[in-house]
C-alpha cells in the first residue's frame, strides 16, 4: 500500500482525499494538496474482445495488496489510514494478512462527495424512519464502530445489438354470442406469425462486481451520476477502502445481457404491433462491445442485534440509504390489533346508525 500514501509536505502525516473537492488534505495540519488531472487523461472505453485476452497485455492491470474476508469472500484494499479490525462488508473480525492479486485496473472513479459525518447524518434520518423496529435497535445501531469508506467496482458495457426474432401478433376483436334470449359480446384474440429484426445500441450499462453485499441493496443504489467521472487516479482513494471484483469481466458482460434483455424484448414486441405479442424465438448478436472498470464511492457499516449483524450501504454521492433491520413482532401484532379495533369500532358505528 506504500504507493497510495502521500505525505503532507508541511507535517509529514498521510494525506486524505477531501470528499465533495478536488483536494488531498491532512487530517493533523490542513495543509492541503491539489489533484491535478493530467491534461492527457482521460476517461476510456477497452475493447472487450482486449480486456478477455489471456495475456491481457493491452488492457491495464495492476497488482494490488489484498485484504480477505473468510466469511463473505470479499478483497478489499484498505489505506493505511483506516485501523479496521473487521470487515465492513458483513462485519466479521478480520486478520489484516494481505496478499497480492493482479487484476484489470480500473479506469475511473466516481470520488466521494460527503465524508463519514455527513454519513452518519443520512443513516441517523435513515434510522428515524424505521417502524416497526425494535426500541433498543437505535441505540445499538449507533453504537457501531466507525464507517468506512470504501470504493466499490462496477463494470459498464456498451454494445450495439441486432435482433432477429418470430412469433405472433394478435390482433383483438369483438363478437356477439346469442345465449338463449340475451346476447352477449366476447372478445377474443385473432393470431398472425410476425418475424422481422430489431437493433439498437446501449451505452453504459451498469453491471455491480461485488458479492459481498445482500443481493440488491447495491443496485436499489442507483442512479448514479457516471457522466462526473474522473480518470482513475489513486489519491482518490487515499483515506479510504477498495474492494477487489469478485465478479470477473466475462461474467460481468453475462450480467449486463441480463439486463439488455428485457429492453431487446421490448423492442420486440413493439415491431410485432398489435394487442398482444408472443415471441418464440430471439437471437441477438452483439457487436462493438467496449467496457470500463470503474470504481463508485458506498460507505458502510453494520451492527449487531440478537444473533445477527444487520448491513447498511450509502450511495457515497446522493446520499440513498439501503440496508437490513431487524423487525418487532411485538409492534407488528400491537399494530394489527389496534387495525382491527379501529375497523371493529367503524362496523358497529354504521351498524348503530
Amino acid at each position: 500500500m506504500a504507493d497510495m500514501a502521500f505525505a503532507c509536505a508541511s507535517c509529514g502525516a498521510q494525506l486524505e482525499y477531501a470528499p465533495g473537492t478536488s483536494m488531498l488534505k491532512c487530517p493533523y495540519c490542513g495543509h492541503e494538496n491539489p489533484i491535478a488531472a493530467s491534461p492527457w487523461s482521460r476517461v476510456e472505453e477497452i475493447d472487450y474482445a482486449t480486456g478477455l485476452a489471456e495475456a491481457g497485455q493491452a488492457a491495464p492491470q495492476e497488482t494490488i495488496q489484498v485484504v480477505s474476508c473468510k466469511r463473505c469472500a470479499a478483497e478489499f484494499q484498505l489505506d493505511p489510514s483506516i485501523q479496521a479490525s473487521r470487515c465492513p462488508f458483513c462485519g466479521t473480525p478480520i486478520v489484516l494478512e494481505s496478499r497480492a492479486v493482479t487484476h484489470l485496473r480500473p479506469g475511473a472513479v466516481l470520488p466521494f462527495s460527503f465524508d463519514a459525518k455527513g454519513a452518519r447524518a443520512k443513516y441517523e434520518t435513515w434510522l428515524s424512519g424505521l417502524w416497526f423496529a425494535p426500541n433498543d435497535v437505535r441505540r445499538l445501531a449507533k453504537a457501531d464502530n466507525g464507517f468506512i469508506g470504501m470504493y466499490v467496482p462496477y463494470w459498464t458495457y456498451d454494445a450495439d445489438t441486432s435482433s432477429d426474432y418470430d412469433g405472433q401478433r394478435g390482433d383483438n376483436y369483438t363478437r356477439t354470442i346469442q345465449d338463449g334470449d340475451k346476447t352477449r359480446t366476447v372478445v377474443e384474440t385473432r393470431w398472425t406469425p410476425r418475424s422481422g429484426q430489431v437493433s439498437r445500441g446501449f451505452n453504459d450499462v451498469l453491471v455491480v462486481a461485488s458479492r459481498s453485499l445482500p443481493s440488491g441493496y447495491l443496485d436499489k443504489l442507483e442512479p448514479w451520476d457516471l457522466a462526473d467521472l474522473s480518470p482513475y487516479d489513486q489519491r482518490y482513494l487515499s483515506g479510504f477502502g477498495a474492494q477487489h471484483y469478485q465478479l470477473d469481466l466475462a461474467g460481468g458482460f453475462e450480467a449486463a445481457k441480463g439486463k439488455m434483455d428485457p429492453v431487446i424484448r421490448g423492442d420486440v414486441r413493439a415491431d410485432i404491433g398489435g394487442d398482444k405479442q408472443t415471441i418464440s424465438s430471439l437471437q441477438t448478436t452483439y457487436s462493438a462491445v467496449t467496457f470500463k472498470h470503474i470504481l463508485l464511492p458506498v460507505w458502510l457499516n453494520s451492527f449487531r442485534y440478537g444473533q445477527q449483524t444487520y448491513s447498511f450501504v450509502i450511495n457515497g454521492r446522493t446520499g440513498e440509504v439501503q440496508g437490513q433491520r431487524p423487525w418487532s413482532w411485538v409492534k407488528i401484532g400491537i399494530a394489527v390489533l389496534a387495525g382491527l379495533a379501529v375497523v371493529a369500532a367503524a362496523a358497529m358505528f354504521f351498524n348503530n346508525r
